[in-house]
């Protein structure tokens, strides 16, 4: 990886060279990104693919004083090629459509918020052979049980260098490490000869946080659970997601319909609600970079702003502030930046993203919310999406229970669910202690008052 002088003597020569070659240029951006990353795969139960490697390179961002855009990067950081992507961003940015929108790049910043535990010396240390062993753990938890038949899964770490650099004299730089490990179980009943299969996985900032044994074991306890499925009527009975099923229902839907891009182009189904209840006094919603060693966490986001935290729904309430911004939609409002730009690579111009986004825990235990259940309906997984700019849900649970007298009983088939998420926010009655995160989000187990399942038996 290049070291950290040399980065920074390129990025001013070429914003210098910007500027000499081109006098409508307003502003210039440069992104630069280092990755050292491991990947181990296995399929069928045993390691099919193993790979090591280094991805290095630069984004370059031109705004010229018409609001003309102009993006081109490459994947080798040297002087030349670095000057001839400036020449390519220019190009195109002369060609490009004026938008009288984009106002500016991030000014400078003279402080960011500290965040430890970001980094992690094992696993910039950690060898392809000793990577396997993670593996082993979890091609020995499908040996070890008769019915489970196969499984695919993996695991992964990313060691990342960030710098970004702008003509408005913003600088920033970060290092930080990942790793991630996941196992999808499929298990058959040698009885009824019924499959069915399981899913999990963690993302964390530390190696001694990955405990390849528990994912396979959940993955495995997932997949039993859904065995053997029975169709049932059509009902309304309480409905409790478990934190897969929050992610599914509430997480991942709100943070698509307060992406600012996405309101501003009255796409979102929060359209006109800001300052309004949406949901129970159960509901609240923070996104929240600035935990130490979260998955989600950075002291600043894909355009070099700080990062913070931003209170999104409190209880029930859409905050007026409650969108999520990158420079671009936050001066097309007239606001400050949420520190919210994100970026998939160097080879991206900033989008919009989420930090770590959380339901908060609630004051019932787990055990509580099903024991007071008699009946009830449990959803842990769906494929389908709902429509963002409505809200309207109707899809299978392609994995769920019966709850019955607190107890979790037979799996699903061929049920599904229908609800507006709005009507669904309104009904939450109960939010757990407990909580699970699955990367970026956090979520615990929600129980929802009264929703119409609708069964395959008439």
């Amino acid at each position: 990886m290049e070291n950290k002088p040399n980065i920074y003597s390129l990025a001013e020569k070429g914003i210098k060279y910007a500027f000499r070659t081109n006098s409508n240029l307003k502003a210039i951006e440069v992104y630069f990104s280092l990755n050292k990353d491991m990947d181990v795969e296995i399929e069928e139960n045993s390691i099919k693919n193993n790979e090591f490697g280094y991805d290095t390179g630069f984004g370059i961002r031109v705004v010229d004083n018409r609001g003309a855009l102009g993006f081109s990067f490459a994947n080798n950081i040297e002087e030349k090629k670095l000057l001839n992507t400036i020449k390519n961003a220019m190009k195109m940015m002369s060609s490009g459509t004026p938008d009288p929108d984009f106002k500016d790049i991030p000014p400078s910043f003279t402080k960011y918020p500290k965040i430890k535990l970001l980094y992690d010396e094992d696993i910039k240390n950690l060898s392809i052979e000793d990577s396997a062993n993670y593996i082993q753990d979890l091609i020995k938890m499908c040996d070890s049980d008769e019915i489970a038949i196969s499984q695919s899964g993996g695991f992964s770490t990313s060691i990342s260098k960030t710098y970004i650099f702008n003509s408005n004299g913003l600088e920033a730089y970060s290092k930080e490490s990942m790793c991630s490990i996941s196992s999808h179980m499929i298990v058959k009943d040698k009885i009824t000869n019924d499959t069915s299969f399981g899913f999990e996985y963690q993302i964390s900032r530390t190696l001694k946080d990955i405990d390849a044994i528990k994912v396979a074991q959940m993955a495995l306890n997932k997949a039993k659970l859904n065995l053997n499925r029975r169709k049932i009527k059509k009902m309304k009975v309480p409905l409790i997601l478990s934190p897969q099923g929050t992610n599914s229902l509430i997480l991942k839907p709100l943070a698509s319909a307060i992406n600012a891009e996405t309101y501003q182009y009255n796409r979102s189904f929060l359209v006109g609600l800001r300052g309004q209840t949406i949901g129970s006094e159960h509901l609240n919603i923070e996104d929240n970079a600035l935990y130490d060693g979260a998955v989600g966490s950075s002291s600043f986001d894909g355009e070099g702003v700080p990062c913070q935290n931003k209170r999104i729904i409190t209880r029930g309430t859409f905050h007026e502030k409650g969108l999520l911004h990158n420079f671009y939609t936050a001066s097309k409002e007239g606001v400050k930046s949420t520190g919210n730009a994100a970026r998939s690579s160097y080879s991206s111009v900033p989008k919009i993203g989420i930090s770590n986004f959380i339901l908060k825990k609630g004051n019932i235990s787990k055990a509580d919310l099903f024991n007071d259940t008699k009946y009830g309906i449990l959803l842990n997984y769906t494929g389908d999406r709902p429509n963002l700019t409505t809200g309207d849900f109707s899809g299978l649970i392609l994995q769920g229970n019966i709850i019955e007298n607190g107890e979790i009983k037979e799996p699903l088939n061929e049920t599904m669910l229908a609800i507006n998420l709005l009507d669904l926010f309104k009904k939450i009655e109960a939010v757990s202690k407990e909580s699970k995160t699955y990367g970026s989000f956090r979520a615990p187990y929600v129980k929802i008052n009264e929703v119409q399942i609708v069964g395959s038996v008439s």
